[in-house]
């Protein structure tokens, strides 16, 4: 057990860093257990901040576009993230976001 897992253990941060830390979850690529023992944050506080993320955006009913890569942007609606390319078929890509809400 790394010592962000241990009993009683909180990290401080505010609801701005917690924004940026978000961010940067979804852009390492990596397990929350992997990127929580990295950043040593507890897995706890991270699943809560990211609960409360996806609460909102279900409740805002926005997509949120997040430009990634030089050649396309990743669509992210709740838990599901998409990654679309230039030239994209854009029929295909209305029929997997239907297919989600």
């Amino acid at each position: 057990m790394g010592a962000s897992e241990a009993i009683g253990v909180r990290f401080r941060a505010t609801f701005e860093q917690w924004e940026v830390i978000l961010e940067e979850y979804r852009a390492s690529g990596k397990s929350i257990r992997g990127f929580c023992r990295d950043k040593e944050i507890p897995v706890s506080q991270l699943t809560y901040y990211l609960g409360r993320r996806r609460k909102a955006e279900r409740e805002s009913g926005f997509i949120e576009l997040v430009r990634k890569a030089p050649g396309g942007i990743w669509i992210e609606a709740g838990n599901c993230r998409i990654h679309v390319e230039r030239g994209f078929d854009a029929e295909l890509l209305r029929q997997v976001a239907g297919s989600l809400s």
